[in-house]
């Protein structure tokens, strides 16, 4: 394995970390103090103004003739519906209802990249992806929260979310292999912004920002510099060098991160299911990362 591969591995294994402590920092900010589509609306924009700034420094010219329609296709797919409707979706079910649809995504991914690109489904990623599954299953299944505790519409909307995210993970790699990251990211973020104010500006014009305490402003940062500015450009940085079904795998780890934080900082308990499940998801992202050896990623 050369270096190139190991740094993107890491960079997908910090994606999953930085989304699975988002889980406990998103609560912090979310709902008390403003509403989620608001905090979309204000993450979306404050994010758009960090990747023109850094994108200022090497800009690159968009062909909009030929490339325009799927950059806004992405912007809604990879921002817009994903953001929203996993919002509104988890306000309307269970918190393991949408946990255990979110786990379909690396699913989704493979099902995607197969039909849009031709990328190749083999048998070594069908059984990665389907322990990987098991492994996500594990950790959050909870016998004590019955699965009919959601509403079945919310259910859907999450399910919708996961098929719009891993639609966005194989429509934007061919524009990453086109443009530099950054470019592909800030564009598609600065067009988000047209699909997420009508939804959420009633939301974040009520909000009280000065009433705020620094747990929040600090929440909020994280949020929108590490897990949306960070983590989006690592993503799009990635899909340059493996597939897409190697990028929506490493999706599995965010219940294993999330898990861990819980117990560092809010005192949950570590169970053995936690140790099972971890082999799981490990070894399922191991199969799916695997190639032979005249193959690329």
């Amino acid at each position: 394995m050369n270096w190139d591969i190991i740094k993107t591995y890491v960079a997908l294994t910090l994606v999953s970390l930085f989304y699975g402590v988002n889980y406990s920092v998103l609560k912090i900010v979310v709902p008390e103090y403003v509403g989620p589509y608001g905090f979309i609306v204000f993450r979306v924009v404050v994010a758009s103004a960090i990747f023109w700034i850094i994108h200022s420094f090497n800009r690159e010219k968009i062909n909009w003739k030929e490339d325009g329609w799927m950059l806004a296709l992405c912007a809604f797919t990879g921002v817009a519906v994903n953001q929203l409707l996993f919002y509104k979706g988890l306000s309307l079910t269970s918190a393991v209802n949408g946990s255990i649809i979110m786990t379909l995504t690396p699913v989704l991914v493979l099902i995607w990249a197969s039909l849009l690109i031709g990328e190749k489904i083999t048998r070594t990623k069908i059984i990665g992806v389907i322990l990987g599954l098991i492994g996500a299953v594990i950790i959050l299944y909870q016998p004590d929260a019955l699965l009919t505790s959601g509403d079945w519409r919310g259910d859907i909307l999450v399910f919708i979310n996961g098929t719009s995210y891993a639609c966005y993970l194989v429509l934007v790699k061919p524009l990453m292999k086109k443009y530099q990251p950054m470019t592909v990211v800030t564009w598609v973020f600065t067009i988000a912004i047209l699909f997420v104010i009508p939804v959420g500006f009633h939301q974040v014009s009520a909000a009280d920002f000065s009433s705020f305490p620094p747990k929040v402003w600090w929440s909020m940062t994280y949020t929108i510099v590490v897990v949306t500015v960070l983590v989006y450009f690592l993503n799009a940085w990635t899909l340059v060098r493996v597939n897409s079904s190697v990028v929506g795998s490493f999706i599995y780890l965010q219940p294993i991160f999330a898990t861990l934080t819980a117990i560092l900082f809010f005192s949950e308990v570590f169970l053995l299911k936690h140790l099972i499940a971890a082999f799981f998801v490990f070894t399922g992202v191991y199969l799916v990362t695997l190639k032979r050896k005249h193959q690329k990623s």
